[in-house]
């Protein structure tokens, strides 16, 4: 294949770079693979690919953004303006099982950048403030999700519950990759009904 110049500039070619970042990242896992090896198989130069990322750690994290927070970042805003009449623990489970049967690989580099972030304190900061940002939109679209149900309100920090929810998420979707048959896609939505019951159950006297 040609190599392409750094002009091609293109919406195509940052979709053809990520394309080939996510294929190179699952061959060579997250910490052994290069931004040359991800340009040449691209079949850009590496100017190409720094014209749209600066690096290694913004790649991984434009494929993060696009392939798995942004349809989760969907989802919080389906859920912060659903009418009381929608039950959306359905589409918590519809998402969760298009995202583990679409984005296995990217899943599981997701899961070798956290081992590394815990290391390193510079990838640690970007990593955190990510996560804290989906935790504020998420306490935000819980607690709005309550008060449309006529639910008591929280008793504590939306962001807390919010930390629940993620962390249940992540750990049956760890769970998944490691047997599936243990993990039906209903069981996210399932789960985050049950921790609205046991709220409402708590908050009556």
């Amino acid at each position: 294949m040609r190599t392409k110049a750094a002009r091609a500039q293109g919406r195509d070619t940052r979709n053809e770079l990520l394309a080939a970042a996510l294929a190179v990242f699952a061959e060579r896992g997250y910490r052994d693979a290069s931004v040359d090896e991800v340009a040449e198989r691209a079949g850009y130069s590496k100017g190409a690919l720094y014209w749209h990322f600066s690096s290694k750690d913004d790649l991984f994290y434009a494929l993060l953004e696009e392939r798995i927070l942004k349809p989760w970042e969907e989802s919080i805003s389906m859920l912060e303006s659903a009418s009381p009449d929608e039950d959306m623990a359905p589409e918590a489970s519809r998402l969760f099982g298009e995202l583990l049967r679409g984005e296995r690989d990217l899943l599981l580099i997701q899961y070798e950048y956290w081992a590394q972030a815990v290391r390193d304190p510079k990838l640690r900061r970007r990593y955190l403030s990510r996560r804290k940002k989906l935790r504020v939109a998420l306490g935000r679209a819980i607690a709005a999700r309550l008060e449309h149900l006529g639910a008591p309100p929280l008793t504590t920090a939306p962001e807390r519950m919010a930390t629940i929810f993620i962390a249940v998420a992540l750990g049956l979707a760890q769970e998944r990759l490691v047997d599936p048959q243990a993990v039906p896609d209903d069981l996210l939505g399932d789960t985050f009904a049950l921790l609205y019951a046991g709220h409402v159950a708590r908050s009556q006297p």
